[in-house]
């Protein structure tokens, strides 16, 4: 997770209480408590339930959305007949990829856009995708050099997949992560899927 994102979050928060805007500043403030918490409990464990994984994904993006609430909007689609408590994974697998459709595929989009998170079970396994309708993969390499953000991003996709490989050769697990390249009717880039799936057993 970006150390620039707790200092971003404290200073959301002064500005709120500056604002006198006191119900905003407290459902900030009490969102980014538990997502410390939620990382601090975490902070200590090589692996986590992706029940865990996700709630913390899910505070992740709440408070990102808090922050820009004019930018972009989000929905989590989980099937809940799912045993995520029942599937182990790296903490923090799955945030990376969420922070990274935000920061480089909405951010700087024009406009208005979406992330859409969804976990299903497919021929005994479980597929997490996080899809965004942003400006995809091919403009986020063309923006890396203006972008402060980027080197993090490079960064923290990378070390997520060497924790999945790693995970995978430690624990006899099948892990994998797919990344898709989304494309309109007039074959320009609409966006970015990530599909990453986990084994139930």
């Amino acid at each position: 997770m970006n150390p620039h994102f707790i200092f971003n979050c404290m200073n959301s928060i002064k500005s709120l209480i500056q604002k006198n805007e006191q119900e905003k500043a407290i459902d900030y403030l009490t969102t980014f408590s538990k997502l410390i918490r939620t990382i601090f409990q975490n902070s200590d464990k090589r692996e986590i339930t992706l029940s865990n994984e996700i709630e913390t994904c899910r505070l992740y993006t709440q408070l990102e959305s808090m922050r820009f609430s004019k930018k972009f909007s989000y929905e989590f689609d989980i099937d809940e007949t799912l045993d995520l408590k029942s599937i182990m994974v790296p903490a923090l697998i799955v945030q990376p990829f969420i922070e990274n459709a935000i920061w480089h595929g909405i951010m700087p989009k024009e406009g208005y856009g979406s992330i859409h998170v969804t976990i299903e079970g497919k021929e005994n396994k479980i597929v997490c995708v996080i899809e965004d309708d942003g400006i995809g993969r091919k403009s986020s390499m063309q923006n890396k050099f203006s972008d402060p953000h980027s080197a993090h991003e490079s960064k923290g996709v990378w070390l997520t997949q060497t924790r999945l490989e790693l995970s995978n050769v430690l624990n006899q697990r099948n892990a994998t992560v797919e990344i898709i390249d989304k494309k309109n009717e007039n074959n320009k880039s609409n966006g970015t899927m990530v599909s990453l799936s986990f084994s139930e057993d």
